[in-house]
C-alpha cells in the first residue's frame, strides 16, 4: 500500500495542482477567502473561454466564419 502511496504522489496530474494551490496561498498569506476568491475567478474565466470556444466552433460546422477570434489577441 505504500508503494501504492508513493508512486500515485508523483504525478504530475497530482503534484502541479497542489504546487499551484500552495504557491497561490503563500503569495496570499494563507487567507483562505481570497484564495477561494482567486479560483473562482480563474474558475468562471475557464468556463468563460470554454463556451466561447464551444460557441465558435459551432458556429463554424453550422456556417462558413471567415474571422475566428484567436486567444492572444487583444
Amino acid at each position: 500500500m505504500r508503494d501504492l502511496i508513493a508512486k500515485q504522489l508523483y504525478q504530475p496530474a497530482v503534484v502541479l495542482p497542489l504546487l499551484l494551490l500552495t504557491r497561490l496561498m503563500v503569495t496570499l498569506d494563507f487567507n483562505l477567502a481570497q484564495v477561494m476568491f482567486v479560483m473562482m475567478l480563474k474558475g468562471s474565466q475557464h468556463a468563460y473561454q470554454f463556451a466561447l470556444r464551444h460557441t465558435v466552433a459551432r458556429q463554424r460546422s453550422s456556417a462558413a466564419v471567415k474571422h475566428l477570434p484567436c486567444n492572444n489577441c487583444c
